[in-house]
């Protein structure tokens, strides 16, 4: 299977899973076993995004930050600024459901900073200044949220006139931003502003986070009758299939009011509400709240020894919570850590993977077929620079004599020996491909002529001293190697590897004409004329 059919496969469970997030987690965690087996990383990156996305939309907010770890390691060596972007956003909202504000800031800051550096970025700086400004709000920073509130929903009306939820969100938090600084008749007006927004919404989350939100400041404001029409419309709405833990505050602050009104029925509802979500999850915080909220109706109700007890309920859970954000604190290192560590590791299978495919499983030495990718780097190189490229063609002398006296196994020794030799001679500048049978070829970037025609004394040398018996070789009865020698200005050159080739083959034809065990090279004169001239050892 390709990987682009591993990628199709994986953006058609997240469509075939939409509102199923337990079910496309299972899918991707499968999916992401395969990537992980065929080595495709940008898709073990977007497959923990997913995952990323599903634990947050699961409830499960604590299994975010793990995954959206990996995804921004992924795309950060990978350099994908859009997947980074959204990865840097996931990874704020992570850090924001930990309450960890300045964290979640700095990565939605760098998100926006990908974002910047993007034509289509897909995904907008106005989602990343709501989020910033949300941290703000939790901080009690409040005009600070509100100034960046401003600038989204001017977005909406000059950009994005029919973008119905982004208006209606914007909205929402804006007048949370103003009910903090106590102007709720500034919150009710922004209310108001989106309520054409609001009447094209579906029946979902947002349009009772709308409701619970405007019923907030509505009876802040003293207008009874308004305010328990929209806590009755939030209660009719609300939908425990969806994630509502983001307006859990609102309902809170519901449920005081009208325990202050005396209305313990709808605050009873809204307690229960709380509950069933609390108890679902089993969340320290969202018990918190629950508690809270039910402590509170039972102490205005007169249930005294209920709400004692429930109040100590709530001591034990607000040290636990102080236990947990301790912590939080070590775990996101270590979970920082360990994505890290553990995309470090996939990335290196992958290299060591792909190396392994670029090279011969007998000599360890590149290969034929890569042979074009590393000359086609080496080429791009010298003509920025205005540097030479060279060549050098090896050949084992009389290797078939050699296989027929001392049988192939020994030939495969041999292949060995000549190729660990070629290995120890490389550099960043210098590699070698096995090029046929016991055929040898180097590509050497920046390198004088002298020093190439050093390169091939000194691997023929190594050869001959390592005292490999050869009686049917008349040169000293023992292994040798031949060479062909090239080296190229590149600067205005239109050569190619296969001029590289051609020439150093040549160089070596003649090598092996003047008896073998023999090194020339060849030097062009002119564009008409060239010389081989043979290469021999300074004395």
């Amino acid at each position: 299977m390709g990987n682009a059919e591993l990628l199709e496969r994986v953006n058609r469970a997240v469509q075939e899973t939409k509102n199923d997030f337990a079910n496309r987690a299972r899918k991707m965690k499968k999916l992401l076993k395969e990537a992980e087996y065929c080595g495709d990383i940008y898709i073990v990156g977007r497959i923990n995004l997913v995952l990323a996305h599903c634990y947050f939309d699961l409830g499960s907010r604590n299994k975010v930050l793990p995954y959206a770890f990996k995804a921004v390691d992924v795309f950060q060596k990978l350099k994908d600024r859009r997947m980074l972007a959204r990865s840097y956003n996931l990874l704020g909202i992570a850090y924001l459901a930990q309450e960890n504000y300045l964290r979640a800031i700095e990565y939605y800051n760098r998100a926006i900073e990908q974002i910047g550096r993007l034509k289509n970025p897909g995904i907008r700086k106005d989602v990343m200044q709501n989020n910033i400004a949300e941290c703000y709000y939790l901080m009690g920073e409040y005009k600070q949220s509100i100034r960046l509130m401003h600038e989204c929903l001017s977005v909406i009306q000059t950009k994005r006139p029919d973008d119905h939820v982004d208006a209606v969100i914007y909205a929402i938090n804006l007048s949370d931003d103003y009910e903090g600084l106590g102007n709720c008749e500034k919150a009710i007006e922004i209310l108001d502003s989106v309520q054409s927004h609001v009447e094209q919404l579906a029946r979902d989350v947002l349009l009772w986070g709308y409701y619970a939100r405007k019923c907030c400041v509505l009876y802040k404001l003293g207008r009874m009758e308004e305010a328990e029409k929209c806590a009755d419309l939030t209660i009719e709405s609300v939908n425990t299939g969806y994630d509502s833990y983001e307006f859990h505050r609102d309902f809170e602050k519901i449920s005081k009011l009208e325990v202050s009104a005396g209305d313990f029925t709808r605050a009873q509802c809204f307690a229960d509400i709380l509950k069933k979500y609390a108890d679902s999850n089993g969340h320290t915080i969202d018990l918190i709240i629950s508690k809270r909220v039910q402590a509170n109706i039972c102490f205005s109700r007169g249930e005294q020894d209920h709400a004692l007890l429930l109040y100590k309920e709530l001591s034990g859970l607000y040290d636990r919570r102080v236990s947990e954000l301790n912590a939080i604190k070590y775990a996101s290192q270590k979970d920082a850590e360990a994505a890290s560590r553990e995309i470090a590791n996939l990335m290196m299978k992958i290299r060591n993977s792909e190396e392994r495919a670029e090279r011969d499983p007998l000599s360890g030495l590149l290969n034929r077929a890569s042979l074009i990718d590393v000359s086609n780097k080496f080429f791009e190189i010298a003509r920025e620079k205005g540097t030479t490229l060279g060549a050098v063609f090896l050949d084992i002398d009389f290797f078939k004599e050699y296989n027929d006296t001392y049988g192939h196994a020994a030939g495969d020794d041999v292949i060995r020996l000549v190729s660990g030799i070629c290995l120890k001679e490389e550099t960043e500048q210098i590699k070698f491909f096995r090029y046929g049978g016991d055929e040898f070829f180097g590509i050497v970037l920046d390198h004088s002529d002298a020093m190439l025609e050093n390169l091939a004394l000194r691997i023929q040398e190594k050869i001959r001293s390592s005292g490999i018996e050869h009686f049917q070789n008349p040169n000293g009865r023992r292994l040798t190697v031949s060479a062909g020698v090239v080296n190229i200005e590149i600067s205005h050159d239109e050569s190619s590897v296969l001029d590289l080739i051609k020439h150093s083959d040549n160089a070596l034809y003649r090598a092996k004409d003047h008896g073998k065990d023999a090194a020339f090279s060849f030097r062009a004169l002119s564009d008409t004329e060239h010389e081989y001239r043979q290469i021999v050892p300074q004395s």
